[in-house]
């Protein structure tokens, strides 16, 4: 895998060389490829100095365009997730929590329940940290690449109560069937109170 500069091809700058590497962005342009562009020249300069071979080249180009797509899927999953804090469940103290179950919590963060289809309800007295376990959990599931969205209950309650008064039942829940994880926080009466209150407006 040569560049503009390399010897072979043509000589140093030749032309021909050139021509192959305006080519190859060019190919890479076309494809939307734009973080492997980037990443080109000084992949071309690694190859010769390191003396990679065609293939060995061509999967580290191939490795930065992935990484990045893999990263923009991962930003719009947590863009779409509407999860309210960033935690992860190395976050979550356990020793300040002795209730809590770290070994089941351990095992929900494998995420063998959503191939199970399985609910996990979270109960307790507030200020355990249901919340936080119901986010970490959802956090995991996104960075496992599953599509996840969390609400509140009383945000669930007022949507699907102005739904089926403006006739739109169907697409309400087809929009929260889709996601693989749906994490519904807090479950009070007065939630459900003020969701009324909302969706009379």
């Amino acid at each position: 895998m040569t560049g503009p500069g390399d010897e072979r091809g043509g000589g140093p700058g030749s032309v021909a060389e050139a021509g192959v590497y305006q080519r190859l962005r060019a190919h890479l342009a076309y494809l939307k490829m734009a973080d492997a562009a980037a990443a080109l020249p000084g992949l071309l300069d690694q190859a010769r100095e390191q003396h990679l071979g065609l293939t060995a080249a061509l999967e580290r180009l191939l490795a930065v365009e992935v990484d990045a797509v893999e990263a923009r899927r991962r930003a719009g999953r947590l863009r779409f997730s509407s999860l309210p804090e960033p935690w992860t469940l190395t976050d979550f103290d356990f020793a300040a929590q002795p209730g809590v179950d770290e070994a089941l919590v351990r095992d929900l963060a494998t995420l063998r329940f959503l191939d199970d289809a399985t609910n996990v309800l979270l109960i307790g007295p507030p200020g355990v940290g249901k919340t936080m376990l119901a986010i970490c959990l959802a956090r995991a599931a996104v960075e496992a690449g599953h599509r996840v969205y969390f609400t509140s209950a009383a945000d669930l309650a007022a949507r699907c109560l102005r739904a089926a008064r403006e006739g739109r039942w169907n697409t309400c829940m087809r929009f929260f069937a889709g996601p693989r994880l749906l994490v519904i926080d807090l479950c009070r009466h007065r939630d459900y109170a003020e969701a009324q209150a909302v969706s009379a407006c």
